[in-house]
């Protein structure tokens, strides 16, 4: 399958402080990395944000307690300032996906077919958010070397792994890609800026 440039976001789900720990922080330097030579390219990008609050179901059913408002909520120093870069959007919300209301109508203005994925965590937002684009239409591709799971009630390494395997099982394996290829794929469309990106 072809990535057409023109008509693909980057969506980074999550890069927020509170949800990087020692789990999730190795993938967060390949994050700012991708990030950056997608803006560099005048691309859109979406930055989520996720906010908790009181009566969550968050609260009530599972029993977590975070991330109602800054510094945890706040996008990670060294990618904040690409947030405002020409082209970067940001999107917050209340849930697990970034295919809300706002998120939807933020795609429709964009005019974009195909979502490249990337952020914390790979068993929440970034699963969640992977199989709502593949229900409504959209092309999901998510960036597996820039994903992590941030998971301290469970092996956080097993349940990113889990949560890739749920991916390629429910959306398609082949729409697991590395940063490598999404890097190689944003200099290829670079000479050409009506060049299709190739995995």
């Amino acid at each position: 399958m072809t990535i057409n440039a023109d008509k693909t976001v980057l969506m980074v789900v999550d890069a927020q402080k509170g949800f990087v720990n020692e789990f999730s922080a190795p993938a967060v330097p390949v994050i700012v990395d991708l990030a950056t030579k997608w803006a560099d390219t005048g691309r859109p990008t979406i930055f989520t944000r996720y906010f908790n609050y009181t009566d969550s179901p968050w609260e009530k059913l599972i029993g977590w307690r975070a991330l109602y408002g800054p510094p945890e909520t706040d996008i990670v120093e060294d990618l904040a300032p690409l947030t405002a870069r020409p082209n970067a959007h940001t999107l917050d919300k209340t849930v697990y996906t970034a295919l809300t209301p706002e998120g939807l109508e933020l795609l429709g203005r964009l005019d974009v077919t195909d979502l490249i994925i990337c952020g914390i965590a790979t068993d929440a937002c970034v699963l969640k958010t992977a199989l709502d684009a593949f229900e409504l239409g959209y092309v999901p591709w998510v960036v597996r070397d820039a994903v992590a799971s941030n998971a301290t009630r469970h092996p956080a390494q097993e349940i990113h792994e889990s949560a890739l395997l749920h991916i390629s099982r429910l959306v398609g394996a082949s729409q697991l890609i590395d940063a490598e290829e999404v890097s190689g794929l944003i200099e290829q469309a670079s000479g050409n800026d009506r060049s299709p990106l190739l995995p």
